[in-house]
């Protein structure tokens, strides 16, 4: 028996059963057997329309004083939540799904926490659960902190903190004060979401509370008996089931609704709407049933302001795309929350005085990912931005470089244009695909750097691995120069979609003639070393012959002379 503390709260045990006549017994009996005093808790079971023999099995318990049925017609797990939310006295609500059961000291543990904790007005705790193979298929397995990766998480985790994984147990590890239980179904559409009622009550409880509390002992089971919604066994070991995305963006509109109900301090706003954030991010992972992989894609920050590069981080750290690493300059630090969301971050040495060509080299090395996207301190991009790029890259062309529209940034990043080469004119096709040798090295297509983005290859490894005795303005010219070479072995595609801020220098003209021109890490070029870059060209593919014959098609090696002779003419 478990020491009591002096103050005992009042638990409401909420089972929710739909059809489950073979285990909603089990969770009323595992409730019931607990060792904490009978007058301090009760067990609320709502039937959701069950069509087997459920509704008997609970009418067997009609005997015990502190089991409540609530039966209804089936209208959902949601509505049976609120329905059951809505009669609870407890402090504190209990979750219980009717095919888990509680080990008989959960109440008394809880109790305990919640007075060490000083029992909080507000309250979200999770604890561990064991997993029972009920199917005989595995030989043995973790419990549920340890297969969530929760079991590394400190005993409480704040809204601030970034959320990496889903950090809450199953349901009947779930603890939730009831006046913060009830505020959220006061303001849930439960007709709207009929399963999945626990995910999305959690992360509201914590934009509303503030943290979730973790208790990191075992007081419940979470039984695998192969109808589970949730996961089950393949080959022994544990594999979700449930495809979570289909809800993900509800639940997010209701999340971002959730924080203006809320009427939180301006602070506390901020952090609310960051943790949506992150979890937009961390939720619009592509599915990995198919075998397949995600791409790595590198984002590079060059040095500058403090102020401007750290927006510039945020932006890059918390794109929508899932796999993500940050190369930084060295001594840069990426901040607790970028740190966390990206797959990794590496650093590179970043000298403002040398050119863009060894900027630019240095900071590839340095990079692993398939996908290379260069962002220069105070340009932003917009969360979406490398998920477009990435998913016109699969979809509609392969090609060596990919561009996006931009708005422009004053200072104090204010708003100075929107949709600037849309607007322009210039750009009239939502999607263009620029094919190889289409356009002379004098006819520039691009956009500011920060709004590409490039496939890493052969070709272009060997770009910065082989520089030859190349010239101080193909140097200086280093990303006009690597454009260059994406586009005529490779092609480009345009996306006429707005994905960049890009900050406009406090003396440059804010024109289109000024935006169109090309330009690197320090401003525009003053002139297009067209020549010589025709001629670097030449003696580039001469040195990496068997390269350019290797992966280039027998027709681009027929164009490629007489587009180089009149680069040279």
């Amino acid at each position: 028996m478990s020491v009591l503390p002096a103050t005992l709260p009042f638990f409401s045990v909420l089972i929710c059963n739909y059809n489950y006549e073979r285990f909603v017994g089990d969770a009323i009996r595992s409730a019931l057997a607990q060792d904490y005093p009978a007058d301090r808790f009760e067990v609320i079971v709502v039937d959701d329309g069950s069509t087997d023999g459920s509704r008997a099995v609970i009418a067997s318990f009609a005997g015990d004083a502190r089991v409540r049925p609530l039966l209804q017609p089936n209208r959902g797990q949601s509505a049976a939540f609120d329905a059951g939310v809505r009669i609870a006295r407890g402090d504190y609500i209990c979750l219980l799904d009717s095919d888990d059961v509680f080990l008989p000291h959960k109440l008394a543990r809880v109790a305990q926490r919640i007075a060490e904790l000083g029992h909080p007005p507000g309250l979200l705790l999770c604890h561990d659960l064991v997993i029972e193979d009920m199917t005989g298929e595995a030989a043995g397995h973790r419990t549920w902190f340890e297969m969530m990766g929760i079991r590394r998480e400190r005993d409480a985790l704040t809204i601030d903190e970034v959320v990496t994984r889903f950090p809450f147990s199953n349901p009947c590890g779930i603890v939730a004060s009831r006046p913060d239980v009830q505020a959220f179904f006061d303001s849930f559409p439960v007709w709207a979401f009929l399963r999945g009622t626990d995910m999305i009550m959690c992360h509201a409880m914590v934009m509303r509370i503030g943290v979730v509390h973790h208790l990191h002992e075992c007081l419940g089971t979470y039984r695998v008996h192969g109808g589970n919604e949730l996961g089950s066994f393949v080959d022994g070991r544990y594999s979700p089931r449930l495809d979570l995305r289909p809800r993900m963006p509800g639940a997010l509109r209701f999340l971002e609704q959730w924080v203006d109900i809320l009427e939180l301090a301006p602070d506390r706003r901020a952090s609310a709407l960051a943790y949506v954030r992150r979890l937009e991010h961390i939720n619009r992972m592509p599915s990995q049933s198919h075998r397949l992989a995600e791409p790595l894609v590198s984002v590079v920050l060059f040095a500058g302001n403090d102020v401007a590069l750290a927006a510039s981080i945020e932006s890059a750290a918390l794109q929508s795309w899932g796999a993500i690493e940050l190369v930084l300059p060295a001594g840069v630090a990426p901040g607790p929350a970028a740190a966390a969301a990206a797959r990794a971050v590496r650093r590179f040495d970043d000298d403002a005085a040398a050119g863009d060509f060894d900027r630019i080299g240095r900071a590839h090395a340095a990079a692993a990912g398939e996908f290379v996207v260069f962002l220069r301190a105070g340009d932003v991009l917009v969360r979406e931005f490398v998920e477009r790029h990435v998913y016109l890259r699969q979809r509609v062309a392969l090609v060596g470089v990919s561009c996006s529209d931009i708005r422009l940034l004053g200072p104090g990043a204010s708003l100075l244009h929107d949709d600037v080469f849309a607007n322009s004119g210039a750009w009239v096709q939502p999607v263009q695909q620029i094919p190889p040798l289409a356009t002379g090295l004098g006819d520039w297509v691009g956009v500011p750097i920060s709004a590409c983005m490039f496939r890493r290859g052969e070709l272009f490894d060997r770009f910065f691995a082989a520089p030859g005795e190349m010239s101080d303005a193909l140097r200086a010219g280093g990303f006009w120069l690597m454009f260059q070479l994406q586009q005529q072995t490779a092609g480009v595609l345009r996306l006429r979609e707005t994905l960049t801020s890009v900050a406009l220098p406090d003396a440059a003209a804010a024109s289109y003639g000024y935006l169109s021109a090309p330009a690197g890490l320090a401003g525009p070029l003053p002139a297009m070393p067209v020549r010589e870059a025709a001629l670097w060209l030449q003696e580039f593919f001469l040195e990496h012959e068997e390269a350019f014959l290797r992966w280039l098609p027998p027709a681009w090696h027929r164009n490629f002379e007489p587009w180089l002779d009149r680069q040279t003419a």
